[in-house]
């Protein structure tokens, strides 16, 4: 249990923003940025747990649409890969 979700969002928000590659920047912090105050604790805990990936395996599997079962794995991993794919399609 999150003991306060505004500060564990807050936290998220700056990860999700903060990542070392301008790339995931923008495709984490915007979907985070996007959802954050819909998204439910145990969505929260599990995006948490994508932030804890590696830039290079988010960006194989975003980018460049390689399959990774550790990510697909993870629930929210659906909503994220659609927010990237509606972000691109509207460009």
């Amino acid at each position: 249990m999150i003991s306060s979700i505004d500060d564990f969002r807050k936290k998220l928000l700056f990860r999700s923003s903060h990542r070392g590659t301008k790339e995931m920047d923008l495709l984490l912090g915007g979907f985070f940025q996007e959802n954050y105050q819909i998204l439910s604790e145990s969505e929260l805990l599990e995006f948490q747990d994508i932030l804890e990936l590696t830039d290079k395996a988010l960006s194989d599997w975003l980018i460049m649409n390689k399959n990774n079962e550790d990510i697909e794995n993870i629930a929210i991993s659906k909503r994220i890969k659609e927010f990237v794919f509606v972000v691109d399609k509207n460009k």
